[in-house]
């Protein structure tokens, strides 16, 4: 993995207007050995599951429990990721370098 500077980034939010409706990460192009980080925004009130969009990741997803709490996936394309809530208005926040 390079540690060079990249010159651009991409952020993007997601609002999970629903409970427990799992809603797909915009189309985002992840560069070449770099991560994607998905976070639970700091105002969140419940946790924020993180899938891969198939069944089984689904029934066993990956928890993000605290506002605040993020994780990183290196990744080609966001679109393959899915996030939900229990609690519906819960904010997904996306960065990664390009």
């Amino acid at each position: 993995m390079s540690s060079n500077s990249r010159p651009t980034f991409t952020t993007a939010q997601v609002t999970l207007t629903n409970q427990d409706e799992w809603y797909p990460l915009p189309d985002i192009k992840v560069g070449e050995g770099c991560e994607v980080v998905i976070k639970s925004k700091t105002g969140n009130t419940g946790g924020i599951n993180v899938a891969h969009d198939d069944d089984d990741s689904k029934n066993e997803p990956f928890i993000l429990d605290n506002p605040g709490d993020s994780l990183s996936l290196r990744i080609k394309n966001t679109t393959q990721i899915v996030v939900s809530s229990s609690v519906a208005g819960q904010v997904v926040e996306i960065i990664t370098e390009k």
